[in-house]
C-alpha cells in the first residue's frame, strides 16, 4: 500500500457513538439472555487463549499452569482452548507440554506490554520466539504514536512486525483503555488490518480500563467495514479483566451483532483470559441444575 492515508480516508466512524449507545442499551442487550447457554459456554473455552503473564512465573509455575489446564478439560469433557498464552521464554516449554493437543502455543512478543523499545529489538525477539515453537505472536501497537496520528509510522512498523512472523498467526493489542477516542480505537483497528493482522486485540491487561463492550464493538465496526472493503476478514481478541462468563457472552454478542456468525469460531474471535475457565465450569454446572 502505498499511503494508509488514504487508506483510512474511505472509512467512516462519525455517528458511531449514538449507534454504539442505542445498541449496546437495547438490541444487543435483548440477544445476550438467548445466548446465554452450555453450547456458547463450550464456544468461549473454545475460543479461549488461556494466559499466564505474571512478573512471578517460572518454568515450574508454567508447567504446573498447562498441567492443570489440561486436567481441568479432559475431567470436565469440554473443548480444547485456542492457545496457552505466555511470556516468550516459556515457548519451548509450553510447546513441549501441549504435544497430543490441538492447542496452540501463543506468546506475547515485540517487547510487551510497553513496546516502547527499538523496532530491531522488536523483531528480534518475535523472530527467537517463532524459532522457538510460537504458533502465535500478541504484539503491542505505538500508543503514543496512534494519538498523535503518527499512523504512517505506526503502519511501516507493523507491516515490518507482520513480515517478521511470517507463517504464525498475528494479533496486533490496541490497548483501548488508553486510546480511549472511537477515532484513535476504529484507525488503530485499520491500521493493524492493512498491515497484516490476523486478529485485532483489545488489551494487555496491564492498564487500568481493558476491553469495554464500547471499544469492542467500535473494533467490530472498523472490521466490518474492512471486509466489506477488501473481502478479508480479521479476527478480533478480547482480553483484560474478563473473569465472568457474563462478560464473554456478552462480547461474543456483539461481535455476532455486528460481524455475523461466521467470526463465531477460534480462526477469528479469541478471549484472552486467565480466570474465566473457572466461572464456565461454575456456571455449567448450575445451569445443569437448574436446566
Amino acid at each position: 500500500m502505498e499511503n494508509i492515508l488514504d487508506a483510512l480516508a474511505i472509512y467512516g466512524y462519525s455517528n458511531l457513538e449514538d449507534r454504539i449507545e442505542f445498541e449496546l442499551d437495547g438490541v444487543i442487550e435483548k440477544e445476550i439472555a438467548p445466548a446465554y447457554c452450555n453450547e456458547n459456554f463450550e464456544l468461549c473455552v473454545s475460543c479461549m487463549d488461556y494466559t499466564s503473564l505474571k512478573v512471578t512465573d517460572t518454568e515450574k509455575s508454567i508447567m504446573t499452569f498447562v498441567s492443570e489446564l489440561l486436567k481441568k478439560l479432559k475431567k470436565n469433557t469440554l473443548p480444547d482452548v485456542a492457545s496457552v498464552c505466555v511470556f516468550p521464554r516459556f515457548t519451548s516449554l509450553v510447546k513441549e507440554n501441549l504435544v497430543g493437543t490441538q492447542i496452540k502455543t501463543t506468546v506475547v512478543g515485540a517487547c510487551f506490554p510497553a513496546a516502547q523499545t527499538f523496532l530491531d529489538v522488536k523483531l528480534a525477539e518475535c523472530k527467537a520466539a517463532i524459532a522457538a515453537g510460537a504458533d502465535e505472536v500478541d504484539v503491542v501497537i505505538s500508543v503514543g504514536d496512534v494519538l498523535e496520528r503518527n499512523y504512517e509510522k505506526v503502519y511501516k512498523e507493523l507491516v515490518a512486525i507482520r513480515k517478521a512472523c511470517a507463517g504464525v498467526i498475528l494479533k496486533v493489542i490496541l490497548e483501548t483503555g488508553e486510546l480511549k477516542t472511537i477515532e484513535s480505537v476504529f484507525n488503530a483497528s485499520l491500521i493493524g488490518a492493512y498491515a497484516g493482522a490476523d486478529f485485532i486485540k483489545t488489551s494487555t491487561g496491564k492498564v487500568p480500563v481493558n476491553a469495554t463492550p464500547e471499544t469492542v464493538y467500535v473494533i467490530c465496526e472498523a472490521l466490518r467495514q474492512f471486509h466489506a472493503q477488501t473481502g478479508k476478514m480479521v479476527g478480533i481478541k478480547v482480553a483484560g479483566g474478563i473473569t465472568k462468563i457474563q462478560n464473554a457472552i456478552r462480547y461474543l454478542t456483539i461481535v455476532k451483532h455486528i460481524l455475523g456468525e461466521q467470526w463465531l469460531t477460534p480462526a477469528y474471535f479469541r478471549i484472552g483470559t486467565s480466570q474465566l475457565l473457572e466461572d464456565v465450569l461454575k456456571e455449567m454446572k448450575t445451569v445443569k441444575i437448574n436446566g
